[in-house]
């Protein structure tokens, strides 16, 4: 995993590292968590060139060290917040289970917690640009992902082109220049 990875990056404190730590935790209990999910669900058969896809965004994500690295994650996990709030707005198909809200709902508070620790702790490297540019670039792999899931999205009642280019654009608080 990337936070365990990061945990032992000797580029960060103690105190940063025993974070990152508790953050490696809340992402393996969230696999767990939807894992119990995807169990529920009905058999999916991912395309492989998206998978391919996902995973090169993935090892992408390690380039040029810990700190943009957790940049990229920043930009990722504030992403994966608007995707799920979206997900989750009243009167859609996954708000009106209860299960599924929960789950989801927890998940979005710990992506939360999880953006203002890996934004402060980017935040701290002197080159606020490459910070900036890791992010951006991350989200916009994420984007391209999702425009190839816009039929889903539309089915679960979020409007897949408005997701995309809100996934796409790189808040403008998230990392300051």
């Amino acid at each position: 995993m990337g936070f365990d990875r990061l945990s032992r990056a000797g580029e960060f404190e103690c105190g940063a590292r025993t974070i990152l730590r508790r953050i490696a935790d809340d992402e393996r209990r969230h696999d767990s968590m939807l894992s119990g999910l995807r169990e529920a669900l009905p058999h999916y058969v991912q395309d492989p060139a998206i998978r391919d896809r996902a995973r090169q965004l993935h090892l992408d994500l390690s380039r040029g060290g810990a700190v943009l690295h957790l940049a990229s994650i920043a930009g990722l996990d504030a992403a994966v917040c608007t995707i799920l709030s979206r997900l989750l707005r009243p009167g859609l198909p996954l708000s009106g289970s209860a299960t599924i809200r929960s789950v989801l709902s927890q998940i979005r508070g710990d992506e939360t917690r999880h953006v203002l620790v890996s934004r402060n702790i980017a935040l701290a490297a002197p080159d606020r640009q490459a910070v900036r540019g890791a992010a951006a670039e991350a989200r916009a792999g994420l984007a391209e992902l999702l425009a190839c899931g816009a039929d889903a999205f539309e089915a679960l009642g979020v409007d897949p082109d408005r997701l995309v280019r809100d996934i796409a654009a790189l808040p403008n608080g998230l990392l300051p220049r």
